[in-house]
């Protein structure tokens, strides 16, 4: 048997002894194809040679390449073939060979290598190809019968992405027999049923299309051939589906394994889907992608909650994912090592994604399932965009989660009016300028389009003489500004940044050349156009008037320093911590600067302070902060980093110090590193799973975090009556002796409630061999219910205690059962779920312990009865 492994070796092997160059797979995340969110095909990587941009020093090439879609994501683990990850066996030519040499590769490694009967394999090619047919029917020698030609739609392939090579493909089939088809007497390749399985695309690149569709002729034609190794493995092997063969089929076993079910029946898909959703998490985290709410990170996190929701399917309400990522690597590492490397980065990042939707999943399970049977019950078949925007935005649920759920119960989604609900809380969370005057945003797109892209002088200049294009007051567009009026002006040139790319706007003046003054309060920039928000102190302003543009240079001067700290705290931080990080956002300020970046768990201390002495040792050595504009291409084959989903124009600024960082940037930069006088980081967070945020300090804000502190070290001295040399030590005894108070405190609550165990014990109901127990101690905390229970289960064996009372104003409900109340059919998880919402709550947990809080105390005694009530249907009374 050709084991997944061989057929690897082998193809390589086969196009090494052809004299093609064998390339390593590039990374899921396409490098400088900003038309991608995942590498989705072998020859992404070769994009710009099939182009004539790029000519390397080879003209023919061979690769394994890892590849990512999510077309198909509904069908995963339904079907036998679908995948999101897959791997690509393809061979390529640019401007080498072209149909001819390409056919005889794929037939003699088809036929001679892998082993298929020639007589069983048949040929698709696009319909007017006769150059293609010839070559198969002539000098191969395929009988005519076996060879169809299909239209565009089967036999045309690319361009991958917006734009690229493409070309007619010819495709190779295996013929499965009789026994797999559809009974038709013109069961052929192109048929839906399972008799003709395609294994191998042959891509004729001859065209590039570019972004508009126009196709134009390569400088250089091409060859681009695919064959999936999952489903060669499948024919090969002879197995029923890719989860069948040697590599997924460990995996199968685990998972089975783990959950102990048998992979027979309603177990296959659910078993399914999370080996192939582990595998395609294991690889993309790997490779520097992070579960998140937007682009490539929002498909993540869909694929890992789609996991999720198939393993309760199974019994399994744990977090899972995390434990594949081992047996995968023992499967697939030897080949890919850097899933062998990342693996610990990707436990943390599944366990902490898991455990997250976990907390929701099941609530919002509860509440998918109302509303279907509610849909249902009017008579209907249309679950409402509202019920599914809840979902998304309460519980987690990605609306194709919901939209595949719902089809699995019979009834659809009404997406166009969950896209409006979308829209509703895009314009709630709408961040308004400033002023907060109503219909601001209308008024900003007006002046764009009247005054146009303005042109920023910024960059050399702090003020600047020019004229004004467009103005406008808080109710509208206008001709002229007074005096006291607030609104906002659009001159031709301006020497302010307008807020973007992280950086705060501008502050400062505009002066008429008639002694009017505009107060400068903020800047945007809306589709290219500078607009000064503030008001006018003195005089007027008409369109048209001359005026002088006069940047705060003291606040643009801290903002700059801290915008070219972000830029070395990014390299730093990439030293530190590996090149998986990557910048997710950022905001820059006079005072601070925030700086978000993909990363898989919290920074230790000893990272901290490293990363801060690599950023100051570059800052005290006053190197050159050097900007350079150039075209994108250009900047990017420098080795400029970009921020991923940043737009970003042909010609770009490339700021760079010098063997240290190279970052594509439209912001405002200090022209030496010595500038920044000193960084210091202030806290380091998580602002989301996979990410970390970082804010730091320099110049005035150092002065001002010094001052603060010292402020602080001042007022506990002098409440503590001691020196700041003596402050460590008389600190360490005030805890001391705090921690020596409270565990004497803890002492003698735990005292209190044995004294009155006899009593407490004395409540217990008898149900049928189960003593059901309702207590409300006053002004317990959730240690001390916990700890009550511990004694209460320890003197009764057959017991489940259900707790209740009000601390500090709100209401903690507690339930706890005996092993054996649990075996009887006691679930204190369930029971708190009940009860909880009589105290105006909710809560949750295991069988054996639960609990909840609510903002209702007065309602503690109905909440204990219902717990009581709940726990005797349990049991059977």
């Amino acid at each position: 048997m050709h084991r997944v492994k061989d057929l690897r070796e082998s193809f390589t092997n086969f196009f090494r002894e052809r004299e093609h160059r064998i390339l390593p797979s590039s990374s899921l995340l396409p490098k400088d194809d900003p038309t991608l969110l995942f590498t989705t095909a072998g020859m992404v990587q070769f994009k710009p040679m099939f182009a004539g941009t790029v000519r390397p020093d080879y003209t023919r090439a061979a690769t394994v390449q890892k590849c990512f879609r999510t077309s198909d994501l509904e069908r995963v683990g339904k079907t036998k073939r679908h995948c999101t990850f897959f791997e690509m066996l393809g061979n390529f030519s640019f401007g080498d060979y072209f149909k001819k040499e390409a056919i005889e590769y794929a037939w003699e490694y088809s036929t001679k290598v892998v082993g298929f009967p020639a007589e069983d394999v048949w040929i698709s090619i696009f319909e007017n190809d006769d150059e293609a047919f010839d070559i198969w029917r002539h000098h191969i020698g395929v009988p005519e019968r076996k060879i169809v030609r299909l239209g565009r739609d089967d036999n045309f392939w690319g361009p991958a992405g917006d734009s690229g090579a493409c070309g007619p493909c010819s495709e190779l089939y295996l013929d499965r027999g009789p026994a797999f088809g559809c009974g038709s007497a013109d069961c052929r390749p192109g048929c839906d049923c399972e008799r003709f399985l395609e294994f191998w695309n042959l891509v004729f690149n001859q065209f590039y299309q570019d972004e508009t569709g126009k196709q134009t002729p390569l400088p250089r034609t091409g060859i681009d051939t695919g064959m999936g190794l999952e489903r060669l493995a499948t024919l090969v092997q002879n197995v029923d589906s890719i989860y069948g063969t040697d590599e997924l089929r460990g995996i199968v076993d685990f998972v089975c394994r783990e959950a102990k079910v048998r992979y027979e029946g309603d177990t296959v898909a659910p078993v399914n889907v999370l080996v192939e959703h582990a595998r395609a998490l294991t690889f993309a985290i790997s490779d520097g992608a992070y579960p998140s709410n937007e682009g490539r990170g929002y498909v993540l996190r869909r694929i890992l909650r789609r996991a999720l929701r198939f393993a309760r399917q199974i019994g399994i309400t744990e977090p899972f994912l995390y434990t594949m990522i081992d047996p995968l690597v023992e499967k697939m590492g030897p080949f890919y090592p850097e899933i062998v490397s990342g693996a610990p980065n990707v436990k943390n990042v599944l366990e902490g994604e898991e455990k997250r939707f976990l907390e929701t999943l099941e609530n919002g399970m509860d509440r998918l399932e109302e509303a279907i049977k509610a849909a249902k019950s009017d008579g209907g078949n249309m679950l409402s965009g509202k019920d599914a925007f809840v979902l998304y935005d309460t519980f987690g649920f990605p609306l194709e989660m919901t939209v595949e759920m719902a089809e699995e119960n019979g009834i659809a989604v009404n997406t166009v009016d969950f896209d409006r609900e979308m829209e509703k809380q895009r314009e709630r969370g709408k961040q308004s300028w400033k002023s907060g005057e109503a219909g601001s945003e209308k008024i900003l797109e007006t002046l764009s389009g009247e005054a146009g892209p303005s042109v920023f002088l910024g960059y050399d200049e702090n003020v600047a003489s020019t004229q004004l294009s467009a103005l406008a007051s808080t109710a509208g567009t206008a001709k002229k500004l007074g005096a006291g009026q607030k609104g906002f002006l659009v001159a031709r040139e301006s020497t302010f940044y307008g807020e973007s790319g992280g950086q705060v706007g501008d502050l400062g003046a505009i002066t008429g050349y008639n002694g009017a003054v505009f107060r400068v309060d903020d800047t945007k920039k809306l589709n290219g156009t500078i607009i000064h928000h503030g008001e006018v102190v003195q005089g007027e302003f008409s369109v048209g008037d001359r005026v002088t543009t006069e940047i705060d240079l003291l606040r643009r001067n801290l903002t700059r320093a801290n915008h070219t700290a972000t830029h070395l705290l990014q390299a730093a931080l990439r030293k530190v911590l590996g090149a998986h990080v990557h910048q997710t956002g950022s905001l820059v300020e006079p005072e601070r600067m925030r700086f978000d970046f993909t990363h898989f768990k919290a920074l230790e201390a000893e990272e901290i302070a490293e990363i801060e002495r690599i950023v100051n040792d570059v800052i005290w050595a006053w190197r050159p902060v050097e900007t350079v504009v150039r075209p994108l291409d250009e900047a990017v084959k420098m080795g400029a980093m970009a921020v991923f989903d940043e737009k970003y124009d042909d010609m770009v600024r490339v700021v760079s110090v010098k063997d240290f960082s190279m970052e594509l940037c439209g912001g405002t930069h200090a022209d030496n590193t010595g500038k920044l006088g000193v960084f210091k980081i202030l806290r380091e967070a998580s602002p989301g799973a996979g990410m970390r945020r970082i804010e730091a300090v320099t110049l005035r804000g150092v002065l001002d975090r010094f001052g603060a502190q010292q402020e602080i070290l001042s007022t506990i001295a002098s409440e503590l009556n001691a020196t700041e040399q003596e402050l460590a030590r008389r600190v360490r005894d005030t805890m001391e002796r705090a921690r020596a108070l409270e565990k004497q405190l803890e002492k003698m609550k735990t005292e209190r409630h044995a004294m009155n165990i006899d009593d407490i014990l004395a409540q217990a109901i008898a149900v049928k061999g189960i003593d059901v127990i309702p207590y409300q101690p006053d002004g317990a905390d959730v240690d001390e219910l916990r700890r009550l229970a511990d004694l209460v289960r320890s003197k009764m064996r057959n017991s489940v205690v259900c707790l209740g009372s009000e601390h500090e104003g709100k209401a903690i409900l507690l339930c706890a059962a005996t092993s054996t109340a649990v075996a009887r059919g006691i679930d204190c998880g369930a029971i708190i779920k009940k009860s909880a919402p009589l105290v105006g709550g909710g809560g949750g947990g295991r069988k054996d312990i639960a609990q909840a809080g609510g903002k209702s105390p007065a309602g503690l005694p109905q909440a204990l009865k219902e717990a009581v009530e709940t726990a005797k249907k349990m049991v059977g009374a």
